[in-house]
């Protein structure tokens, strides 16, 4: 497996842990949360940030500043990507897919346990295609050296962890899968999922695809106008759409786009593995269609974005400084304070600013193209994981049931043991 993608997997799998107390995979853990923060301080340009800026860095991503931080930073130190100085620390310019690699390394220097690199292994072939938990507890217990009882175990853990997504099929078996199942392009398992569904559902999805493809994000209201609100939840409870949602004082609003669009150079779980551009996305929808004109709605494509993502300086404005926090708190934008209130931004991470305004002017990752930023309020993003877990755990047994059929016919359509 690719470091990036291995790396990818691990920050997937650290952030599930964060929501919990479980040790089984301390190392995964640790070495997710170093490449999470990593993310978040380092550019695209060597960078020098504050004791303080850390701190505040380390409370937003969910990283203790006590007795997290501090073993972070000394690993970070280890691997030569930091240095520590007086009163902070500068940090070597880095890219995402740099940021896995060195996550992976972090992991594979860790003495850790064989059932971690068992369930990294497994996850990735879990986001080809369904499998059956036996086959996965097989597979893990032949390939690294695993009594069956802790296989069996591993993977029930794993489940429970929602690393990967358990739904049974018969008295004696469940088929796993992830989110990831649809990030690439395969026209089979599209195909697959139409064949399954009636006449009327399939001319519904298939509308609804072309107008996310021609306009790579969608409002949540309008996708559910579209589809029904049982067909969309049985869909995104697969990982057919994503849903993201960006919230301010105002409360929250959710879009929708398609997984396999954010995979421009790869169809691997490592493009986008941070969310970042699906942040930046669902922020430059918020302001084209919720954010009044006021707040600073976008109201024409102009050279403004790329003047970002070529190294430049925006501003300085009042609302900057307000605006995009959950951005800045992503390590995407770094907010810049000028005299009278004012504020200036630039951004950080150039390859993030093209691969989201690329989603959002052409729906697909085929070309790039420049987009205004809005000036609205973002203090708060919810990836579509998470979204995904939460709609799972709210279906109606009737929902569960077709999504399980669906499962099984993508499955037991040749795409895997």
């Amino acid at each position: 497996m690719k470091r990036k993608i291995k790396g990818a997997w691990i920050i997937h799998h650290a952030k599930k842990i964060q929501t919990t107390t479980n040790q089984d995979f301390d190392s995964i853990g640790f070495a997710g949360k170093c490449g999470l923060f990593l993310s978040a301080i380092s550019a695209s340009t060597q960078e020098q940030l504050s004791t303080k800026k850390l701190e505040a860095l380390s409370k937003a991503n969910y990283i203790s500043p006590k007795t997290e931080l501090p073993a972070i930073l000394n690993e970070l130190q280890n691997q030569r990507l930091i240095s520590k100085g007086k009163g902070g620390i500068e940090v070597l310019a880095l890219t995402g897919q740099t940021i896995l690699e060195y996550t992976a390394t972090i992991f594979n220097e860790s003495s850790h346990d064989s059932h971690e690199e068992a369930i990294i292994d497994i996850s990735e072939k879990a986001s080809d295609a369904p499998l059956t938990a036996k086959f996965a507890e097989e597979y893990i217990s032949d390939n690294y050296s695993i009594s069956g009882r802790e296989a069996k175990e591993t993977i029930a853990t794993g489940c429970g962890l929602t690393f990967f997504d358990s739904e049974t099929i018969s008295k004696n078996e469940s088929l796993l899968f992830n989110g990831n199942l649809f990030r690439k392009k395969d026209i089979k398992k599209t195909n697959i999922i139409l064949s399954s569904l009636s006449g009327a559902e399939s001319t519904k999805v298939v509308e609804f695809n072309g107008r996310l493809e021609a306009s790579g994000c969608i409002p949540l209201e309008t996708a559910k106008r579209i589809l029904g609100d049982e067909l969309f939840i049985k869909l995104q409870s697969i990982a057919l759409f994503d849903v993201s949602v960006v919230g301010n004082e105002s409360g929250r609003s959710y879009f929708v786009t398609r997984p396999s669009a954010f995979s421009k150079f790869t169809d691997s779980i490592a493009d986008d593995a941070l969310d970042l551009a699906k942040a930046f996305v669902a922020s430059l929808t918020y302001g084209m269609t919720i954010s009044s004109y006021y707040r600073g709605r976008i109201q024409q494509i102009s050279l403004l974005m790329q003047k970002l993502i070529n190294g430049g300086e925006v501003g300085p404005a009042t609302a900057i400084g307000n605006d995009y926090q959950a951005l800045e708190y992503k390590g995407v934008l770094k907010i810049i304070p000028y005299d009278n209130g004012r504020f200036g931004m630039r951004l950080l991470k150039p390859e993030v600013g093209q691969l989201a305004l690329s989603v959002i002017q052409n729906g697909d990752i085929t070309a790039e193209a420049v987009m205004n930023i809005p000036g609205a309020k973002v203090t708060e993003y919810i990836g579509p994981e998470k979204n995904r877990e939460i709609i799972r755990k709210n279906c109606t047994e009737a929902v569960k049931i077709q999504a399980r059929n669906l499962l099984d016919d993508i499955r037991s359509g040749g795409l895997n043991p």
